[in-house]
C-alpha cells in the first residue's frame, strides 16, 4: 500500500512517502480502508520520540482515522465490512489501510463526511471528556479555555457552548480570538496585551470561572489558578506551554477548588461506555450543527511533512487532514 512512514525518530522532514507493507488483520483487530486521517501535534511528538507511545521502526504515523471496515480479525463480530467508522489508534492512519483494535472503532452515520469525522477524532473526544466528564460543565457555567485556537482548545470552545456555558477564550493574538469567537466564544482575552487574571476578574465581576480547561499550563498557570471561583474545577489537558508547574495545594483548599488531570487513554481503555457516549454525543452535535470542525487544510499523503511542520511550528489554526 502507499503510506507515509518514518525509518527513525526525528522531524517531519524525516517522513517518506511510498510503498509500505499492507497490515495483516489478526485476532481482535479490524482493517480499515482509510478515507481521511488527522495530522496533529501528538503525531509530531511521537515522531520526535517525545510521546508516551513508542513505535518499532519503520512505522506509519496517524492516530485519527476515518474510513470503512475492510476486514475483520478472528473473534470480531462487527462492525461489518463496508461500515463507515472512526478510530483513535496508536498510529497507522497515514496509509491506504490501517490496523486497529476492536475496542478503538466506532461506527458513524453514512452521511457524516470522512474529513469531518477524522477532524472530530482525538481533538473533540479529548475536549468533550475534559469539559463534560471531568469539568462537569452545565448550562450557565463560565468556562475559561486556554490555547483556545489549538485543535483541542477550539474543540473545547464548541463543546462548552453546546452544553450551554459562557466561554472565555484565551489566545495570543486578536486574529486567534476572532476565530474562537466564530466558533462560539463569548469573550476573549489576549494574554500578550493584558493580565489574564485581571481580565477574568473584570469579566466575572470578581467571581472567577467555574471551570478552566487548560491544555497550556506553563507560565499562564498562576493566573489561571487565580481565576478559579469557589468550588471551581481546573482540568489539566497538557503542557503546550512547555513548563510543568507545581500546584500549591493551599490555593486549592482555601476556595474548595479541584485540580483534575485528564488523559484520553483512561476513557478509551478503562471507561469504554463513557467513550461511546462521548462519540455518540459528538456525532449528534455535528449532525445538528452544534459543532463545526475547522479544517484549515486537506490534501494527499504527500502533504504530511508540510502539514506537520506547520502544526509543530504553531502556524496552523484549525485541523489538517490527509485524504
Amino acid at each position: 500500500m502507499r503510506a507515509v512512514f518514518s525509518r527513525r525518530y526525528g522531524t517531519p522532514d524525516n517522513l517518506e512517502i511510498g510503498e509500505f507493507p499492507k497490515p495483516v488483520v489478526g485476532p481482535g483487530e479490524l482493517l480499515i480502508a482509510v478515507k481521511a486521517a488527522g495530522v496533529a501535534f501528538h503525531d509530531g511528538l511521537q515522531l520526535a520520540g517525545k510521546h508516551q507511545i513508542k513505535h518499532d521502526m519503520p512505522y506509519v504515523p496517524g492516530m485519527e482515522i476515518a474510513g470503512t471496515v475492510a476486514a475483520l480479525g478472528e473473534g470480531v463480530e462487527g462492525p461489518k465490512v463496508g461500515t463507515p467508522v472512526i478510530s483513535i489508534n496508536e498510529g497507522g492512519g497515514w496509509g491506504e489501510f490501517a490496523l486497529v483494535k476492536e475496542s478503538q472503532v466506532w461506527p458513524i452515520p453514512a452521511d457524516v463526511d470522512f474529513k469531518a469525522a477524522a477532524a472530530l477524532g482525538m481533538a473533540y473526544t479529548t475536549a468533550h471528556c475534559g469539559i463534560h466528564w471531568e469539568g462537569q460543565v452545565t448550562a450557565g457555567d463560565t468556562v475559561l479555555i486556554t490555547g483556545a485556537t489549538g485543535a483541542v482548545g477550539l474543540a473545547a470552545v464548541e463543546c462548552a457552548k453546546a452544553l450551554g456555558a459562557r466561554v472565555i477564550a484565551v489566545a495570543s493574538s486578536e486574529e486567534r480570538l476572532a476565530i474562537a469567537t466564530e466558533h462560539g466564544a463569548d469573550e476573549g482575552i489576549n494574554y500578550i496585551t493584558c493580565s489574564l487574571k485581571e481580565a477574568v476578574k473584570e469579566l466575572t465581576n470578581g467571581e472567577g470561572v467555574n471551570v478552566a480547561f487548560d491544555p497550556v499550563m506553563g507560565s499562564l498557570f498562576p493566573d489561571v489558578l487565580s481565576s478559579l471561583a469557589w468550588g471551581a474545577r481546573h482540568v489539566i489537558i497538557g503542557f503546550a506551554g512547555g513548563e510543568i508547574p507545581k500546584i500549591p495545594s493551599n490555593r486549592l483548599l482555601v476556595k474548595n477548588r479541584r485540580a483534575l488531570g485528564m488523559v484520553m487513554s483512561y476513557y478509551r481503555y478503562r471507561q469504554p461506555h463513557l467513550m461511546q457516549q462521548t462519540v455518540d454525543t459528538l456525532l449528534d452535535w455535528y449532525q445538528s450543527g452544534k459543532i463545526h470542525p475547522r479544517i484549515a487544510v486537506d490534501g494527499p499523503l504527500e502533504k504530511a511533512p508540510e502539514y506537520l511542520n506547520l502544526i509543530m511550528d504553531r502556524k496552523l489554526i484549525g485541523r489538517a487532514i490527509l485524504v
